[in-house]
């Protein structure tokens, strides 16, 4: 694994790094959306 590692930083690095962060936000996101939904619903 070390060596497919090394290769992959290697060609895509700045990508492979942004990725996982892009990810993480959109489901922040989703996950606070549908908590404010669900607490809309219960209010009305």
């Amino acid at each position: 694994m070390g060596q497919a590692a090394a290769q992959g930083e290697r060609a895509e690095g700045p990508v492979l790094r942004i990725l996982p962060l892009g990810s993480g936000l959109v489901l922040i996101g989703l996950g606070m959306a549908l908590g404010l939904a669900a607490l809309r619903l219960r209010r009305g």
